[in-house]
């Protein structure tokens, strides 16, 4: 952990984004969640007065992860059937709300991709012309590269390569159509819009509950239970940790060039599916042990086929972010985040 970089960073942020009124959805997921926290943390540390709006759907998540009452903190009510709970002016919005690719809904409700994804977005795009919105990041993600993956490092203007026929990437494809969106509502209405292609990403905030592969790792860890595989767990990316990514999709919000799109990710943190779980065994995993039990179709379990996707940090280290955190930190991170969380998720 760099802490000297995440004060630099912090107090960076505090002076860029103090005084204004920061929308957040999605504020009851990882990365909306932990954005909060981070906006929260430069109010308590550098006096940043900043007004942050947290958008959420369910009652019963937003009571658990933010039981305090504060004064800088406003939660509204926000679903696709009816938009924001009522209008409050806001100079910048980020839009973290969505389903995951990993939560494998495209296999459990498939129309709920598009539904929550396109629909979602074009609300809350009209609520930002409606309400004085300067500027507005979208979380968007490394998926829309499809089979681009190689042996170099992919960058923002990489062609994608996605077979529409394939349900698993509906995902990719909801995630385009609204990159897209943006750039249509910054040339009607004067929004200044990014998108952050946000690589797989944990740390802590993971709930204990999260279907996604590194937290049943994990809790195999915590549980005292062996790992176990149904792929060879040969895909590669480049994984960030949840703090990391509040920080970069803030460096996004107040240095962003407006209609551009920027990679989040760390570079340094390259390794297979394999590697996550070995290393999580050595680090964290007192006892257990790593067991393959490959089937024959994989993606009919809702994997992606193997493949290598690893994006090119250029572009967002340009705007003066750097990740903090290494690997090793995210696990430990996401480990005790989650074992302090098990009895609440």
């Amino acid at each position: 952990m760099k802490a000297d970089l995440i004060e630099k960073q912090k107090e960076y942020l505090s002076r860029m984004l103090s005084k204004k009124r920061v929308m957040v959805s999605g504020s009851t997921g990882l990365i909306g969640s932990r954005i909060v926290r981070y906006l929260l943390t430069l109010n308590d540390t550098y006096d940043a007065g900043i007004t942050v709006t947290a958008l959420y759907r369910n009652e019963e998540k937003r009571a658990k992860l933010y039981p305090e009452q504060r004064s800088d903190l406003t939660f509204l009510t926000y679903t696709e059937e009816r938009g924001v709970e009522k209008d409050v002016p806001v100079d910048y919005i980020m839009h973290a709300a969505g389903i995951s690719g990993g939560s494998k809904m495209h296999l459990k409700d498939p129309v709920k991709i598009f539904t929550t994804g396109i629909d979602g977005t074009k609300l809350l795009l009209d609520y930002a012309a409606k309400n004085g919105c300067e500027r507005f990041c979208y979380a968007s993600t490394y998926e829309i590269y499809g089979d681009a993956g190689s042996d170099g490092l992919i960058a923002e203007d990489q062609a994608c390569s996605l077979n529409t026929m394939v349900l698993r990437n509906s995902y990719a494809e909801v995630k385009r159509a609204c990159e897209s969106m943006l750039t249509a509502y910054s040339a009607a209405y004067g929004i200044k819009v990014f998108a952050g292609r946000l690589t797989s990403t944990f740390g802590t905030g993971v709930a204990y509950g999260d279907p996604r592969f590194f937290a049943e790792f994990c809790r195999c860890a915590i549980e005292g239970r062996d790992i176990v595989m149904k792929s060879t767990g040969g895909t590669v990316r480049s994984y960030l940790d949840s703090d990391d990514a509040a920080s970069a999709f803030l460096y996004i919000l107040v240095n962003g060039e407006n209609e551009n799109a920027y990679n989040l990710t760390n570079p340094e943190n390259e390794i297979s599916v394999k590697g996550i779980a070995e290393r999580m065994i050595a680090l964290i995993g007192d006892g257990i042990e790593l067991k393959m039990e490959i089937v024959e179709d994989a993606q009919a379990l809702g994997f992606r086929k193997e493949s290598r996707t690893v994006m090119d940090a250029g572009k967002l280290m340009g705007l003066g972010w750097a990740p903090a955190y290494s690997l090793d930190d995210t696990i430990r991170k996401m480990y005790e985040s989650m074992k302090d969380n098990k009895d609440a998720d």
